[in-house]
């Protein structure tokens, strides 16, 4: 039987992996609960080893070799295939469901459904982690991702769950006590607004771009004001609290639409190609748990599902 050759330390694989993934130290350190510096010493340990330049590395941010780019692909193999190693022998862990989901698509649109799902699987124990950042499905982060963007994602199974629609919104008793009839009427009031800046189509969303697809010619438009909030669940309940008007993703509205606690004062919707889609890995999307949580969100978005109420037993 032949001698396996020694591997480098755990520890410097992993921390490899991580700064391989984000392409930063600092990154990596924050995921590994680590400091920077230490990250860069078992990268540095790791290519002393080789004998290879795994980084080239720049004042904030490294970037991977060719030689690293090679050893990145099968280091995440690799752990890929000790998780799901370690999976199968984990007490509980073939009962979880992990799924992560930007924060207020997280808080209203898919919180509200969820126990739907769960009273028809009762077997399946729902995580859901409401985040930012874009989890790793590969490395084994979460099992199915909720995204928005465009679409469609190489090398994922994406399913498109519904399409944006951009729409005011406000407390009945705010719109009662203003004329809001028509588009430029909105020009008048407080306006609501949600930082798209950092995402690469901000320039797609907004105010601005509603009022220019509504037709409103206004120099008003190019100098709008207004709070800003970094997250829709947080411009809608500053809406609610009838704050102002807020421009925000309809299904994201659905509920307190259809319980009359906010209002579309203005008949327009702004509308593009961008949607939430369900994304998980191809060689994963057979899964019994993620299949029947696919067909599952997938009807749950049904343009017709919002307007069917709970059932009360």
């Amino acid at each position: 039987m032949s001698e396996r050759r020694p591997t480098p330390p755990l520890v410097a694989l992993r921390a490899f992996d991580a700064a391989a993934r984000h392409g930063s130290f600092r990154e990596a350190a924050e995921e590994l609960g680590v400091t920077p510096g230490a990250v860069s010493r078992h990268v540095k340990a790791l290519e002393m080893r080789l004998g290879l330049r795994l980084f080239d590395r720049f004042n904030r941010s490294v970037r991977l070799t060719a030689d690293g780019v090679r050893l990145a692909q099968g280091v995440a193999d690799a752990f890929e295939r000790l998780e799901s190693a370690l999976d199968a022998v984990r007490p509980g862990r073939s009962r979880q469901l992990r799924i992560s989901a930007l924060p207020s698509l997280a808080s209203k649109w898919l919180s509200p459904r969820l126990h739907r799902f769960s009273e028809d699987n009762p077997d399946l124990d729902l995580i859901v982690f409401a985040e930012d950042r874009i989890a790793d499905l590969s490395n084994g982060e979460a099992d199915v991702a909720l995204r928005y963007g465009e679409g469609p994602y190489p090398g994922k199974v994406a399913r498109r769950l519904v399409n944006e629609r951009l729409i005011p919104v406000c407390a009945p008793s705010f719109a009662a006590a203003r004329r809001l009839n028509q588009p430029s009427d909105l020009l008048d009031v407080v306006l609501i607004h949600e930082t798209w800046h950092d995402m690469p189509y901000a320039n797609r969303l907004g105010w601005k771009a509603w009022f220019e697809s509504a037709g409103v010619e206004d120099p008003r438009v190019n100098h709008l004001r207004g709070p800003h909030f970094s997250h829709s669940h947080l411009a809608l309940e500053a809406a609610l609290s009838g704050r102002g008007v807020a421009l925000t993703s309809a299904p994201l509205a659905a509920e307190e639409l259809r319980e009359g606690r906010l209002i579309q004062p203005v008949d327009h919707a702004l509308t593009n190609d961008l949607a939430y889609w369900a994304v998980v890995l191809p060689e994963r999307a057979d899964e019994p748990k993620l299949r029947r949580f696919l067909n599952w969100i997938v009807a749950e978005s049904r343009p017709d599902r919002d307007a069917e109420p709970d059932q009360v037993s």
